[in-house]
């Protein structure tokens, strides 16, 4: 290692457009500030410093949790080098500052709003300020979100940036999407809020020379709202960044943050087979839903259409080890598949197979027709195999799979068009569909399983560890640039806000799917 890595270091330092030394956004302010944009003047501790830090906290994590951990950090003696540096760039601005986790991981969209900033620090107080945003590394909702990532406590260092604080007379952030297209939102003071979720703020767009948004001119003014349209469409121009984060201050335009947002092809609407709209339909992606994963495919979907609905499973007592367990339920399959189809095993495990792959495909209409025609099955043998199942996937020790299971395209159209549709607001594209759950708090989400729908007041970041394998998400209120969404749009999972429906799932978890480029929301209620 060389001392230069430990280097603290201002803005206007030509290395600290450097990841490695300035942490994503240090590195990116650095960046814009070379390029011209209106960045105040700060200083960089680069993500090296932390390194010793985070170590230790990593080696008390297991013996006193996570609190023993920030506070391991906090009392972390700084190098005297270190402190000197820090006041020597200090002095040549003005305070109060704040001081802005800055780190490697930042650059990424999924780690959106993950790390903390300090405020109101006074000359003297940055070295403890700093270690209070490394600190942060070890917060539960962090730590969530590094195991969600499959990212080792402490593996991440992390730099900070200083500024000079400022009180902005507004706030907000600005996104430019595919087509060029700007949207400006926006607050009067601080952003915090609005990024954090709890605010909608007012919204403008400007697309093709035309500025649309009333609440937002009449909040700031056509011209400020051009001039910060424009800044987007400059930044992403020259540096291929398209999110920013800027403030007004004493009518000055300031540049807080640049950021890549993951970019969402607007796509045409859904196009969803009119044969999905039987009743039937309603009834088999039920089942699925009951019984997913390669599991369900395998043991019960290729027979279950012929036992009634109401059919449970009996309740199923181990009496082997679990592969002896799955041998006897592909044997049981085999047999109920069988006298479902009225043909030989090894013909009707071809066909059932063939007739689900239809079902998925642009023209399932024939696998309906050919799954209601199946004959009856032995109620009592089919009954075992359902607790069979449910034992096996009880058990299942195979890694969580993530990202879109193959009958989710189903169930969307399935409710697309025999849901009750409720209208939102875009926010990030693509569709969704599963089990839609409500969230009061981050705290209480022992109830939302993977590939759930959360639906929450507000896009608060600390629901971020839940979107790695997350449907969709749906807000009551908030904006489109919270950084919830910024972690949405970076893991692919469709967003839809201002939508009415708190009402309903609050009842209970209900199926539902959401058109994330139409802001449309389907439910069917149980």
């Amino acid at each position: 290692m060389t001392a230069d890595r430990f280097r603290v270091r201002g803005l206007d330092d030509p290395s600290a457009v450097d990841l490695a030394i300035s942490g994503a956004k240090g590195a990116g302010l650095a960046r814009a500030r070379a390029a011209g944009f209106p960045v105040l003047d700060g200083f960089v501790i680069p993500p090296a410093c932390s390194e010793e830090a985070l170590r230790r906290a990593v080696e008390v994590l297991d013996s006193r949790g996570t609190g023993g951990s920030r506070m391991t950090i906090i009392g972390h003696q700084l190098p005297d080098l270190l402190i000197e540096e820090v006041e020597q760039f200090a002095a040549e601005l003005q305070p109060p500052f704040i001081v802005r986790s800055s780190s490697v991981l930042e650059g990424g969209g999924e780690w959106s709003g993950a790390f903390t900033s300090v405020p109101e620090v006074q000359p003297g107080e940055i070295g403890q300020a700093a270690k209070s945003v490394w600190a942060t590394s070890f917060a539960i909702e962090v730590l969530e979100r590094f195991e969600a990532s499959e990212l080792e406590p402490g593996s991440a260092p992390m730099g900070v940036v200083v500024q000079p604080e400022v009180q902005p007379d507004f706030g907000g952030a600005a996104i430019v999407d595919a087509a060029g297209a700007v949207t400006v939102n926006a607050v009067k003071g601080s952003p915090r809020d609005l990024m954090a979720g709890w605010v909608p703020g007012v919204r403008a767009v400007y697309e093709e020379g035309t500025l649309r948004g009333d609440e937002c001119v009449d909040l700031m003014g056509e011209d400020q709202t051009l001039a910060i349209a424009e800044l987007a469409l400059e930044v992403k121009e020259t540096l291929g960044s398209n999110l920013i984060e800027w403030a007004i201050v004493e009518g000055a335009l300031i540049l807080l943050q640049v950021q890549r947002s993951a970019v969402h092809e607007v796509e045409e609407a859904m196009v969803v087979p009119a044969a999905l709209a039987h009743p039937f339909a309603l009834e088999f992606v039920r089942l699925a839903q009951r019984y997913p994963s390669s599991l369900g495919d395998e043991l019960v979907l290729g027979w279950m259409s012929a036992a009634p609905a109401e059919l449970e499973a009996a309740a199923y007592i181990q009496t082997g080890n679990r592969d002896a367990v799955l041998e006897e339920a592909r044997e049981i399959a085999a047999t109920l598949t069988a006298q479902a189809w009225g043909k030989p095993a090894p013909q009707a495990l071809a066909q059932a197979e063939l007739v689900l792959r239809r079902m998925r495909s642009d023209r399932p209409n024939e696998s309906i027709d050919a799954l209601r025609e199946l004959q009856p099955v032995d109620l009592a043998l089919a009954s075992k195999q359902l607790g069979m199942v449910e034992y096996l996937m009880s058990t299942d020790v195979a890694p969580p799979r993530r990202g879109m299971g193959r009958w989710e395209p189903v169930l969307a159209g399935v409710l697309a068009l025999q849901g009750d549709a409720y209208e939102g607001e875009p926010s990030v594209g693509g569709v969704g569909a599963g089990r839609m759950v409500w969230l009061d708090s981050s705290k209480q989400t022992g109830h939302v399983q993977p590939r759930d729908i959360i639906v929450t007041q507000y896009p608060l970041q600390n629901f971020s560890p839940l979107l790695w394998d997350a449907a969709g998400i749906v807000t009551v209120g908030g904006a489109p640039t919270a950084h919830l969404f910024e972690v949405a749009r970076s893991l692919t999972v469709p967003a839809v806000i201002n939508c009415p429906i708190a009402h309903i799932i609050k009842d209970g978890p209900c199926l539902g799917m959401l058109d994330g480029d139409a802001g449309r929301v389907a439910i069917v209620k149980d």
